[in-house]
């Protein structure tokens, strides 16, 4: 059984920056047919947000977005989160972050060269421990009834965003509906997740403490601290059993099996496993743009 650190840490380089591509059904069979051009991408993106990789990954993703958007205006471009839990056992604000999930040859230092082509000024100072509240308000933030069925498929034959910006790059403040209630889905979710990778990676917040959890998401979505709260003290726990249901189904071999992340799933139809670089990324999202054909 592949350790905590084997999971967050790939055997070697190659795996870092080698392609992982392929049509979901050679691990599950399908029959949806992908039109031979598309002009809309749905990314679902499996992380975990202790994870270095996951945050580099989410960079370049930006980034290729952006690029791509450059030569092609019309393309929309919608990302959902599905959670990983690299440590499910954790503990809350139980671990130092110098040390945790950071295998003996990727230590901080090894992630100053990564994090500065990424834009990412990581730091390692503080306390941390489990993600699942975090995948908890995650799941918040895109739907109001917690699901068990991945985000992504969920959101397959929604109707396409009023514009190719508005859920790939979360709005300048958190939208609301009648000026009262944040408006959930895939902008609200990373505006959340961005706070989140921010808080972990960037500076000393705990995203394992409640209180802290609770604050952060506030700002971010602009819920109030108190329904959050409520989320993350949910006696039934019906948003825990959405998370454990996401990660099981992602992570069983009759699934995708994911062992590792970041993972994107584009159009429920191709899986890209590993950091790519945004130039990776925005020829693969040429070649699906084209219907697939190498």
């Amino acid at each position: 059984m592949a350790s905590i650190r084997d999971l967050l840490l790939p055997v070697d380089d190659k795996e870092i920056t080698g392609a992982v591509v392929k049509k979901e059904e050679e691990a599950t069979e399908k029959t949806d047919i992908i039109p031979s051009e598309t002009t809309r991408f749905l990314v679902e993106f499996i992380l975990d947000v202790i994870c270095p990789y996951c945050y580099i990954g989410f960079k370049n993703l930006k980034a290729a977005i952006e690029t791509y958007r450059a030569r092609h205006p019309e393309a929309i471009f919608e990302i959902v989160c599905t959670p990983f839990l690299l440590h499910p056992l954790a503990a809350r604000s139980a671990y130092d972050k110098s040390d945790y999930l950071i295998a003996r040859t990727r230590g901080p230092a090894y992630w100053v060269g990564p994090g500065e082509a990424a834009g990412i000024n990581f730091t390692w100072a503080g306390r941390t421990g489990s993600t699942r509240d975090a995948h908890k308000l995650l799941r918040f933030a895109l739907e109001s009834t917690p699901t068990t069925a991945r985000a992504a498929r969920n959101r397959r034959g929604a109707p396409a965003p009023p514009s190719p910006h508005t859920s790939a790059r979360a709005p300048t403040s958190p939208s609301a509906v009648n000026g009262n209630t944040p408006a959930r889905g895939p902008a609200l979710q990373l505006r959340l997740l961005e706070a989140l990778f921010r808080a972990h990676h960037e500076s000393d917040g705990d995203i394992s403490d409640p209180s802290f959890l609770a604050e952060t998401a506030s700002a971010a979505t602009g819920f109030a601290t108190a329904q959050i709260r409520a989320v993350l003290e949910d006696a039934s726990e019906a948003w825990g059993r959405a998370v454990s249901a996401l990660v099981a189904e992602v992570s069983s071999p009759r699934g995708l099996a994911v062992r590792a992340v970041p993972t994107l799933v584009v159009n429920d139809h191709y899986v890209i496993g590993g950091v790519q670089s945004a130039g990776f990324l925005v020829d693969e999202f040429e070649r699906i743009w084209r219907g697939g054909g190498r």
